[in-house]
């Protein structure tokens, strides 16, 4: 791939990096120049969103991975109101797609919360209390192009879990058969009182460790306005009792942690349906241990 557009100094050598899994969204290279070491960043998808992770997040919030060049306004907030580094977004391009230009942060990517050192676990979790103390009064996407009023969040959640169901859904018996639960409950909740910046796809392969802190917040495509409960579904899944015990720690140096007694059963189906871990049975998904 010729990078050399994005840059006024001649390239010297560009490294592919792979997240270490299949089908991710994103090409990323390291790029190195006279002037220092990048990071380029570009959408692998060309069409219309088609499978049930960002055909949902596009409906649900407002966000598109081809649209890189969003990322500024993503990545510039977050590395200004986080103890988490992020990477700043120091310049945009277009060829035939988005790219962006951002900076290269130190340390490693991390492949499991689970046995980390507790300055490790201790550093994310007043990590994002720092960016969950920045609220808003929507849901929708960064940018603030797609908004929903947050009284009317949990109807705008069961249309869109409705219309997730339909169209990806309709041979899976067991998730189509509990909608009608989830909606019913759904119906019964208060509106969220505030919105923060959240990650729905959270894993630890978004994140850079040096081994005692965390180092970096590289992954954002997925980041949304809503409830900052979401971020603690998706931790449910990637912690155990222990590690949640210490992200605890760290998190409420900051801000108490949110309840979700109400709301667990709700987002959860409703990160199912988005694959956030995969295509895991549902009453198992739904069953996995509480840690907060």
């Amino acid at each position: 791939m010729n990078l050399q557009f994005l840059f006024d100094e001649q390239i010297r050598d560009v490294q592919e990096l792979t997240p270490g899994y299949e089908n991710h969204a994103s090409d990323v290279w390291l790029v190195r120049t006279d002037g220092g070491d990048t990071v380029v960043r570009a959408s692998r998808m060309k069409g219309e969103p088609d499978n049930d992770f960002w055909w949902g997040c596009k409906n649900l919030f407002g966000i598109d991975p081809r649209q890189v060049h969003n990322l500024e306004i993503v990545n510039n907030t977050l590395n200004n109101i986080s103890s988490i580094p992020v990477p700043r977004v120091i310049r945009k391009g277009e060829a035939s797609r988005q790219f962006v230009v951002v900076e290269k942060l130190e340390g490693r990517t991390v492949s499991s919360f689970i046995g980390q050192p507790s300055s490790v676990l201790q550093s994310l979790g007043e990590g994002l209390a720092r960016i969950h103390v920045n609220q808003k009064r929507y849901a929708g996407n960064p940018s603030g192009t797609f908004r929903v009023e947050l009284s009317d969040f949990h109807q705008h959640v069961i249309t869109g879990m409705k219309q997730i169901v339909s169209s990806f859904y309709t041979d899976h018996h067991q998730i189509a058969a509990t909608l009608p639960d989830i909606i019913g409950g759904l119906k019964e909740l208060p509106a969220p009182d505030s919105s923060s910046f959240v990650l729905i796809d959270m894993d630890p392969s978004q994140f850079l460790s040096d081994g005692r802190t965390i180092t970096g917040l590289v992954d954002t495509e997925a980041y949304v306005m809503a409830p900052r409960a979401f971020d603690f579904i998706g931790l449910e899944y990637i912690l155990d009792e222990a590690s949640a015990a210490e992200f605890s720690i760290g998190y409420e140096k900051v801000m108490p942690l949110p309840d979700l007694t109400f709301v667990r059963l709700p987002y959860r189906y409703l990160y199912r349906l988005l694959s956030v871990q995969g295509s895991v049975d549902l009453d198992e998904w739904l069953e996995s241990k509480t840690l907060f």
